[in-house]
């Protein structure tokens, strides 16, 4: 969330990578690019002239999702049948998935295995996984999925809405660090920001890795990369945009390109928009990958981040400037200055939330920019015939403007009963890393804290699951002024918090107060006493589980 950056129009600045290595690999974009210009031209096209006429997009999205609709139930049974051997049922175990009672610290039983290094065993479920992974987006960012009001029916983002009808939406999702680079750690680890410890950012604008920070990779990283773990399995591996934190061991990526802190850049002979450049990386991934072997690539979008350091903050593409011109974009009741006087006493204008909020010009932009680009992606696999091969998951590292994630799933292996539904259960980017290898038939390692979420949509009837979480965020750059420190325990009907650095607690009833306007902390109703008393104690014992050395899922 943090990342600085310099001009993206001056390569000689901070960040410029004008070497021998950048301009092949750019000749090799160009020129996949060029093979797939009229495609793309009139994906472009069609998306501007959406843009003007919002009755116009939402024929045109509900017609392109009810074709692909019909192509995928013709097909899909015997894809499932392809897809589940019958030699292999454990795939989808529930019994890994344990929840800690409300009062109790129940620690896991899985058995500690020594996964990496790894034995190859070749693939188990033969399907590719991609991630589509955006930055700073929201559950809101999504154009047709609202929970406040008013409802925001301006943005536009018909690629991805149409993939969350032919898949499950998860309501719920949450990062239990919303930090960039710390949240990307989390993803690749599986693991709490306290237990993988990367808590400093790194590659900002591009340039040199600041090897000093993290001079080799954490042992129980070694263990737990799911990028190592898939390619020791078969898995063809690939990484196109931003890694957030500098991973040294990146080298055994088959494909790897690192984009990040920029929104324009001259590379090669070429002036690039980053998605631009995220989504011609993609399907070059795609297009070369092997076809023998599954594959795995994360689109690491660094859209829709503002670009800091830059009074401009978000530029969109020139082809997309007309998007949204004469559009109201909807206030909800939280953004609202009365809302803004009733946060805690510490918070003022060197408030780096504050600060950002003053930046959101343009953004909507950029995250039609990147459903643009997610359609251009889901349709080379389309054109590979490969789509009812993959688990597709589109996520984001953490969210601007709005509060809640989304993380929709798009998976082979699902009923044709559950497509389009919704599932309002807690789930954590701790979650991500299990649920690949699992989409794989891999074991998740047993330091892994999160759990495998396809059980909820795969055999929802049987699975139990979390009903509180715990979030935790550092202070950053020693500055409790620009983001001080925060934790909390999480459920659905309350959430309490804690600001060390101002010893300072708060209580919401989220059923009656969503918005979280009013604290209750200091109430004398009895009933809200006991909730405050238990949740403390609740908080603490998971604090000190988070921090423990214990092997758990939460």
């Amino acid at each position: 969330m943090l990342e600085q950056s310099v001009d993206p129009r001056t390569p000689d600045g901070a960040g410029a990578r004008d070497t021998e290595d950048d301009d092949k690999s750019i000749e090799g974009v160009e020129k996949m690019v060029s093979e797939m210009k009229n495609k793309l031209d009139a994906m472009q096209e069609k998306l501007v002239s959406l843009s003007k006429s919002t009755a116009k997009m939402q024929a045109s999205v509900v017609s392109s999702a009810s074709e692909e609709a019909t192509t995928l139930k013709t097909t899909k049974k015997k894809a499932a049948q392809r897809l589940i051997p019958k030699e292999e049922p454990k795939k989808a175990k529930t019994e890994d998935v344990r929840v800690p009672p409300a009062a109790k610290v129940v620690q896991e039983s899985r058995p500690v295995t020594e996964s990496f290094p790894m034995t190859p065993q070749g693939n188990l479920t033969g399907m590719n996984i991609l991630l589509l992974y955006a930055d700073d987006w929201t559950h809101h960012t999504l154009s047709s999925y609202h929970k406040t009001e008013p409802i925001n029916k301006v943005l536009k983002t018909p690629v991805l809405d149409a993939l969350a009808a032919d898949g499950i939406r998860f309501t719920h999702n949450c990062v239990t660090t919303s930090v960039c680079w710390i949240s990307r750690a989390t993803l690749y680890t599986g693991q709490y920001m306290s237990r993988h410890k990367t808590k400093e950012p790194c590659c900002w604008s591009g340039g040199t890795k600041p090897k000093s920070k993290l001079p080799e990779a954490p042992s129980n990283w070694k263990e737990l990369s799911f990028y190592e773990i898939l390619a020791r399995h078969g898995y063809h591996v690939g990484h196109a945009g931003k890694w957030g934190v500098y991973l040294p061991f990146d080298k055994n990526v088959d494909f790897n390109v690192e984009e990040d802190g920029w929104h324009y850049r001259k590379l090669g002979k070429k002036l690039w928009h980053i998605t631009e450049k995220n989504e011609a990386d993609a399907l070059r991934f795609l297009v070369t990958r092997p076809r023998d072997k599954p594959f795995f690539l994360n689109t690491a979008f660094y859209a829709t981040h503002a670009k800091d350091g830059d009074v401009r903050q978000y530029m969109p593409q020139n082809a997309s400037m007309e998007w949204y011109e004469n559009d109201e974009i909807p206030i909800p009741p939280t953004g609202t200055e009365e809302a803004w006087k009733r946060m805690p006493y510490f918070f003022d204008e060197r408030n780096e939330g504050r600060t950002r909020w003053h930046w959101r010009k343009f953004k909507y932009r950029m995250a039609t920019e990147v459903d643009s680009a997610c359609g251009a992606i889901l349709e080379e696999l389309r054109r590979q015939d490969a789509l009812d091969n993959t688990v597709v998951i589109f996520t984001t590292d953490n969210g601007n403007y709005h509060s809640e994630h989304g993380l929709a799933v798009r998976d082979p292996r699902m009923d044709e009963s559950r497509r389009g539904s919704t599932n309002d259960e807690f789930t954590l980017n701790i979650d991500l890393a299990p649920t690949i290898l699992g989409a794989a038939g891999i074991q998740a390692p047993a330091k892994m804290m999160g759990r495998d979420i396809s059980p909820l949509y795969l055999s929802p009837e049987s699975t139990k699951w979390r009903h509180e979480w715990f979030y935790e965020h550092p202070i950053i750059g020693g500055n409790k002024h620009y983001i001080p420190s925060s934790e909390a325990l999480v459920r659905k009907d309350y959430k309490y918090m804690y600001w060390p650095d101002y010893g300072f607690h708060q209580l919401f009833n989220l059923r009656k107060d969503p918005g979280e306007m009013e604290d209750i902390i200091n109430s004398t109703d009895s009933a809200v006493v006991a909730v405050k008393n238990e949740m403390k104690q609740r908080f603490d014992e998971m604090k000190s589980l988070i921090r423990s050395e214990a092997t758990v899922t939460l």
